[in-house]
């Protein structure tokens, strides 16, 4: 026997909203819970100093776990996992590695300026342990690719995408993204001090890297990729060799990029940005509008 239970489209609306608001308080409570404590001591976190912040950043990554538990949903976790699992992306792992590109372009200009930049210093950055170039690449996929990536993009901004344009999702994911960087101003050295000016900067470039990331991420579905991606994008943004001139240069292609994106994707009335299947949020039976509960001789209670 089969109980058709259906969920009014209002009421999944209003399921997926709950979840997306409940993810985000997770996330900030878990890495806000790691970062307050600094700030409230004083303490901050510079390069080679005892203080970090790396136990925050897989905050989102959590977060997105914890949601998995929370929400009684077992496909929620499977499809999580599915993604964090989903190498197989053919010619897209080009777009994953392109900051490499993108570092060699600026420490190109920089050598040119005069400057160039030492490869020992690829390996500084605030909070990393000096292990090395190697030990620090792989640390910065850990923390900041997947840590941050299996919540940002892979659990928040698919859940956003159903019920929102990409573009309006991805919007919405860097106004969670730029407040959750909020302890870090206080902590951070390097963003210690940031102007007004400079806090608009700021966001404008989380938003720009957010555009990047999502249509990577909608059209692979792939956390590795959308890790990868964002690890090298720090290496080439955030390490003392990347401070001033290569930074500057890595920056302004990943602006550039995003305004290509953007204007391709409002002048085509969308297209660019639309996820393919493996990006999308799989909900169950359950949160589909007008669908019955219970197959084929199947009762629901």
């Amino acid at each position: 026997m089969t109980v058709a239970l259906r969920v009014a489209p209002g009421d999944a609306d209003t399921m997926r909203d709950r979840a997306a608001i409940g993810y985000v308080l997770v996330a900030y409570t878990i890495s806000w819970g790691c970062w307050l404590p600094l700030a409230a001591t004083g303490r901050v976190v510079r390069v080679g100093g005892a203080a970090t912040h790396l136990p925050g950043l897989v905050g989102p990554a959590l977060a997105a776990a914890a949601m998995a538990v929370l929400l009684r949903r077992r496909d929620v976790g499977v499809g999580l996992g599915r993604r964090v699992l989903r190498w197989r992306i053919g010619a897209w792992w080009l777009v994953a590695v392109s900051p490499l590109g993108m570092l060699l372009a600026g420490a190109l200009v920089a050598a040119l300026r005069g400057n160039p930049p030492r490869l020992a210093d690829l390996a500084l950055i605030n909070g990393f342990p000096g292990w090395g170039l190697a030990g620090v690449l792989l640390l910065l996929v850990v923390v900041n690719g997947f840590g941050e990536e299996t919540g940002w993009r892979g659990f928040l901004q698919p859940r956003l995408q159903r019920r929102h344009a990409p573009l309006t999702a991805i919007s919405l994911v860097t106004v969670v993204w730029v407040g959750w960087h909020a302890p870090l101003f206080v902590v951070l050295a390097n963003y210690r001090g940031f102007s007004a000016g400079t806090l608009v900067g700021f966001a404008i470039g989380i938003f720009c890297g957010a555009v990047v990331l999502g249509w990577l991420w909608n059209r692979t579905g792939s956390i590795p990729a959308v890790a990868v991606w964002h690890a090298l994008y720090n290496l080439g943004a955030a390490t003392v060799a990347a401070s001033g001139t290569i930074a500057a240069v890595v920056t302004s292609i990943v602006i550039t990029q995003a305004v290509v994106l953007v204007v391709a994707e409002l002048a085509g009335r969308g297209g660019v940005l639309t996820p393919v299947p493996a990006a999308r949020d799989t909900d169950d039976q359950r949160t589909r509008p007008g669908v019955p509960i219970g197959g084929p001789g199947q009762a629901a209670s």
